[in-house]
């Protein structure tokens, strides 16, 4: 099968002009983890008393890691989708569907840009506040890049979650070499040791934070930048090769592109300090 570089899908975006690039830190080496864009002025613990969490939430409990030998912790336990957000779930909140692969609508939601998807949480967390599901000092939105990675290794230090294999990937994700260059209904391959399903592969998916290189110190909580030209986008997806998907590989692209490898999940926790509203 034929395999192309990040530069061929940008170009084949056309006026989307992605702007992603392959940044993993560590190269072809194990890689480390990544930040947590967790608020520091947002109390430890907030009350869960009449918290309903979305049936398809896992729960994720608040632990540390390690990226480029830096320790960092997260203090916080939160909630992570199962899976990417579906088309079927994001048409019936918001009432339309921007996907380009369509007739299935339990394949993720795509070519969405940042801000749709952030909208689709302010949505999702008025919805079942209204609903009496979400109490104060919750809110569902984009994980931080670190809640995504850490909810991705799911206790691993290896290249995936799977293990260190590129040719055990098959049973675990979508990618360029087995997607038949297409998305596919979520929840098809094995989920990881912490039971969210396609953490690896598919589409790639939107986090919260703004782009910024890591801090060479250990960090707990950390904020990511106050504001930079790039969101974080993490995965892989169908488009690439499985050496795309590794746990801590990074891609940036302006928030304002959408393109149709590209969607996200939710996250349920504490709100996170935003500088880019």
């Amino acid at each position: 099968m034929k395999t192309h570089s990040p530069r061929f899908w940008a170009a084949a975006a056309g006026s989307f002009a992605l702007a992603a690039v392959w940044l993993s830190s560590t190269g072809c080496e194990k890689p480390g983890v990544t930040s947590s864009g967790l608020a520091n002025d947002t109390p430890a613990q907030s009350s869960t008393a009449g918290l309903v969490p979305l049936t398809n939430m896992v729960p994720i409990k608040a632990g540390s890691f390690v990226r480029i030998r830096q320790p960092v912790t997260i203090t916080r336990d939160y909630w992570l989708g199962r899976h990417e957000v579906t088309q079927a779930e994001y048409s019936a909140l918001m009432g339309g569907n921007p996907s380009h692969f369509q007739g299935d609508s339990n394949c993720p939601v795509e070519k969405l840009n940042w801000f749709e998807a952030e909208a689709y949480c302010a949505a999702l967390s008025e919805r079942e506040r209204q609903a009496g599901r979400l109490p104060a000092g919750y809110v569902y939105r984009l994980p931080s890049e670190a809640e995504w990675e850490y909810a991705c290794r799911a206790g691993s230090t290896n290249l995936f979650s799977f293990g260190d294999n590129d040719q055990a990937a098959d049973a675990h994700a979508w990618t360029l070499e087995n997607s038949e260059s297409r998305s596919h209904p979520v929840g098809l391959k094995q989920a990881n040791a912490w039971g969210l399903h396609d953490m690896h592969g598919n589409v790639w998916e939107w986090c919260l934070d703004w782009f910024a290189p890591y801090p060479e110190t250990p960090a707990t909580d950390p904020v990511g930048p106050a504001s930079s030209k790039f969101k974080v986008f993490r995965g892989g997806g169908w488009n690439q090769e499985i050496q795309y998907a590794r746990s801590a590989n990074r891609f940036m692209m302006s928030p304002s592109n959408g393109i149709h490898f590209v969607g996200f999940r939710v996250a349920l926790g504490p709100p996170v300090a935003r500088s880019d509203r």
